[in-house]
């Protein structure tokens, strides 16, 4: 068995509705997400396909996202949960990490959402005019 790190790209069909951030009022709109799954298998080929069947699973309406891998990695000579980069996944507990021998996903972290460049251009402009 080998560990694979798996960092996949989320493009939604609909904007998401997100509520506001700090020092706003307004809600935004996510068109997508990256996320972070650790998980154990065979091969690369098989560890895409243990998340592939995760989305599958959580989602309500399976067709409308669009998943892209960005990375999948192998975790050679993992042996403590210490050796794992802790910016992303400062949650991953030992208990999930323990799971790390059994076939299947052993963590999924936190969804990062991102919204449209469009969005992100009159956000920007937004905050240009209200600083002058």
């Amino acid at each position: 068995m080998k560990y694979y790190s798996v960092y996949v790209r989320v493009d939604l069909d609909e904007p998401l509705e997100m509520p506001p951030l700090r020092n706003s009022t307004k809600p935004w709109y996510s068109v997508g997400y990256f996320q972070t799954f650790f998980c154990t298998e065979k091969s690369k080929d098989k560890a895409k396909m243990l998340v592939c069947d995760y989305f599958k699973s959580q989602k309500e309406k399976p067709n409308s996202y669009k998943l892209t891998f960005e990375r999948i990695a192998w975790m050679r000579w993992i042996t403590k949960r210490e050796q794992i980069a802790f910016g992303l996944t400062a949650d991953l507990t030992e208990e999930m990490f323990s799971k790390r021998d059994q076939i299947g996903i052993w963590y999924a972290g936190d969804k990062e959402h991102f919204v449209s460049g469009e969005d992100y251009a009159v956000t920007m402009l937004e905050e240009y005019n209200e600083n002058l």
